[in-house]
């Protein structure tokens, strides 16, 4: 009687242990698979208050691109910081670092996949955004402007 009751709990701790690890495998990367490993994000350049037209590199651990102020670009998200270098008739070639953040889906991997689908967000970038709109402001603007300008916002 004893053995059949010790199978029977076995079986039981086998049956969930199965359970939880194919949970966890489909789980698992599930900010990959809910936000994807890209995300757009518009960079817009002023000048002081003045919006200008700039030519922008955008680059992080996973890529580079680019883009021409207003505009936007299709960024592979990552953990690290998110650098833009622009450049404009406007002001001398500035830069700034803009950081990422843990997203929505990496929290439900932690909680429902015990951290197991986590490592895979963290490793592709999948877990993490950047802001969708950038604003990237030069305060002193000293090459000389045009008629060219946009108008202010």
């Amino acid at each position: 009687m004893y053995f059949h009751h010790l199978r029977a709990k076995l079986k039981a701790n086998t049956i969930a242990k199965r359970l939880f690890l194919s949970t966890s495998m489909l789980l698992g990367g599930c900010a990959s698979i809910l936000s994807g490993l890209y995300q757009d994000v518009h960079v817009t350049t002023y000048c002081d208050s003045q919006r200008v037209e700039a030519s922008c590199h955008v680059s992080n651990e996973n890529g580079e691109w680019l883009l021409q102020s207003p505009g936007s670009v299709k960024v592979q998200k990552g953990f690290g910081d998110l650098v833009v270098f622009c450049r404009s008739n406007y002001f001398e070639p500035h830069m700034m670092r803009i950081s990422s953040s843990s997203n929505v889906s990496s929290f439900g991997n932690i909680i429902l996949g015990a951290g197991a689908g986590a490592l895979v967000d963290v490793n592709n970038g999948a877990g993490f955004d950047y802001p969708q709109d950038i604003r990237f402001t030069v305060k002193s603007c000293t090459k000389s402007r045009s008629s060219t300008d946009y108008s202010t916002e």
